[in-house]
C-alpha cells in the first residue's frame, strides 16, 4: 500500500511519525509524499493552540480531496482529546490517541482489507517504545524517552492529552543510542513532553544526567542535543557536568514563557524570572558562548502592556539568542480559559510584533558574534552547489561544496545573510 503522512507539533510528534514511517517499510509499505495520492493518509495532530486543531482538521479533509477514496487515520494529542469531533469533522475511518502506535500498522492493514471500527485509544500507563531513527538519509535521528506531563501549567492541555510522566528504561535508550550511532547517525536528539522528568518513574530514579552521560559512552563520537529543558533542571553541578561533554551541543531550549513574574505564577509555571536568570548564568560560567534559547507567550489573560515591556526587558537581560513566539491561545478545558483579563487577538498580534522586533535583533546579535570564528558543521542538505547544516550551537550555515552530505567538517564563518550564517569550508 501506498502510506502517506502529516505530521503537526512538537518532537515527540516528529520523532512518532518517523518511527512509524519505519515500521511501515519494514512491512513492505510504499511511502509516499502527503500531496499525492495515497491509499492511507495518516495525519498525526497537535492541539496546543486552536490554531493546531484548526490545521489538523485542513490536513485531514485534504486527504480526501487528493483521494476521495482513500483511508484515514488521525492520531496524536487533538484527536485523544477531541475523539469524536475528529471523526465526524475530518471523516476519520480510525481515530488513535497518544497511546500505543505502533498498533497504527495494524490498523492500516486492516482498513485496507476489510475495515476497522473507528477507536480511540487512552494513555496507557507503560511507556510506548517505538523504533528511532526515520529514512535512510538523515543525519540527525530523533530519541523519545520521555511522555507525559504533570505540571499543568494553567495554559496547556497536554497533560490530558499525555498523561502522566513516563520514561523509556535507560538500557533502552542506551542500546538505542548505541544502534543509531552503527546506522550512521551522526546527531541524537532527546525528546520527550518533559525530558526534565526523565526516570522520576523508573527503578532505581536515574535522572537525565544519568541519561545524557549515558548516550555519550554508548554513541561516542555521534553529536548529542537535548530537547526543551525545564529551567530548574540546571543547577552548578547539572552545568559542570554538561561541560565535561564534548559530545554534547551547547544548545539549551530552557521554557520561559513569560519574564514577568506575575504571568509566571498565573500560568502557574515552577519558577520565577530570578531562577530562570541563574539557570542562564550557571550555563554560560560553564559553557561560555553557549546558545539558550526559548519560548514566549504573549497577550496571556490579564498582561498589560507594563507586564510585557517587563516581560521583554528579561528576554533581553537573558541574552536569548533565538525565541518562538506564540500569541496566548485560549483553551477549551484549561484554568486560563476561563479567567479575567481575556486580551483581544488584535492586541496579542500587535504584541508579537512588538515582542519579534527584540528577539530578532537578539538572535542577529548572537550570529554575528560567529563571524571571523571556525566551528564545525554537520552537513545535511544540498541546494544549488552549496551545502547547509548546523553547528553545535544550532545555527544554519550554508558553504559552498560537493558530497558534504553527513559530514562533521570545519568552517570559517565569513558572514551572515539573514538568519543564515555563511562560511568556506577549511579542509
Amino acid at each position: 500500500m501506498k502510506i502517506a503522512f502529516y505530521t503537526l507539533g512538537c518532537k515527540a510528534n516528529q520523532f512518532e511519525t518517523q518511527a512509524l514511517e519505519r515500521l511501515f517499510q519494514q512491512r513492505g509499505h510504499q511511502l509516499v509524499p502527503f500531496d499525492g495520492f495515497a491509499d492511507i493518509y495518516i495525519v498525526n495532530t497537535c492541539t496546543v493552540t486552536a490554531l493546531s486543531d484548526k490545521k489538523s482538521r485542513n490536513a485531514a479533509r485534504r486527504c480526501r480531496r487528493l483521494n476521495p477514496n482513500c483511508r484515514l487515520i488521525l492520531c496524536g494529542c487533538y484527536a485523544q482529546l477531541k475523539p469524536e469531533e475528529a471523526k465526524a469533522l475530518c471523516g476519520a475511518d480510525a481515530v488513535v490517541g497518544t497511546a500505543d502506535k505502533s498498533r497504527i500498522v495494524d490498523i492500516a492493514e486492516g482498513l485496507a482489507t476489510d475495515g476497522v471500527t473507528p477507536l480511540w485509544q487512552g494513555p496507557r500507563p507503560g511507556f510506548d517504545v517505538l523504533p528511532a531513527g526515520g529514512l535512510s538519509g538523515r543525519t540527525r535521528a530523533l530519541l523519545k524517552v520521555q511522555d507525559g506531563c504533570q505540571n499543568f501549567c494553567t495554559y496547556c492541555r497536554i497533560p490530558y492529552a499525555r498523561g502522566p510522566e513516563r520514561s523509556m528504561v535507560l538500557d533502552t535508550a542506551l542500546a538505542e543510542s548505541a544502534r543509531l550511532a552503527a546506522e550512521g547517525y551522526r546527531e541524537i536528539v532527546l525528546t520527550g513532553i518533559e525530558i526534565s522528568a526523565y526516570g522520576r518513574d523508573l527503578p532505581g530514579t536515574p535522572t537525565l544526567m544519568d541519561l545524557i552521560e549515558g548516550v555519550c559512552r554508548a554513541a561516542p563520537g555521534v553529536r548529542l542535543r537535548l530537547g526543551s529543558l525545564e529551567p530548574r533542571t540546571v543547577t552548578a553541578d547539572f552545568a559542570a557536568r554538561c561541560a565535561a561533554l564534548p559530545q554534547l551541543c551547547p544548545q539549551f531550549h530552557l521554557s520561559l514563557q513569560s519574564g514577568c513574574a506575575k504571568t509566571l505564577k498565573a500560568m502557574n509555571r515552577k519558577y520565577d524570572p530570578a531562577r530562570y536568570l541563574e539557570s542562564c548564568r550557571l550555563l554560560r560560567q560553564a559553557m561560555p558562548g553557549c546558545a539558550i534559547t526559548t519560548d514566549l507567550i504573549v497577550g496571556f489573560p490579564g498582561e498589560t502592556e507594563q507586564d510585557l515591556t517587563e516581560s521583554l526587558a528579561f528576554v533581553e537581560q537573558c541574552r536569548l539568542c533565538k525565541v518562538h513566539i506564540f500569541p496566548f491561545s485560549r483553551r477549551e478545558g484549561t484554568v486560563a480559559w476561563s479567567m479575567p483579563g481575556q486580551v483581544p487577538n488584535a492586541q496579542k498580534a500587535l504584541r508579537a510584533a512588538k515582542a519579534a522586533e527584540v528577539c530578532r535583533r537578539l538572535e542577529l546579535d548572537y550570529l554575528r558574534s560567529f563571524v571571523g570564528q571556525t566551528r564545525p558543521v554537520l552537513f545535511e542538505q544540498e541546494e544549488d552547489g552549496f551545502f547547509s547544516g548546523h553547528i553545535p550551537e544550532y545555527c544554519l550555515v550554508r558553504a559552498r561544496g560537493q558530497g558534504l552530505h553527513n559530514q562533521v567538517l570545519p568552517v570559517r564563518i565569513t558572514g551572515l545573510e539573514g538568519t543564515t550564517l555563511l562560511g568556506e569550508v577549511t579542509v
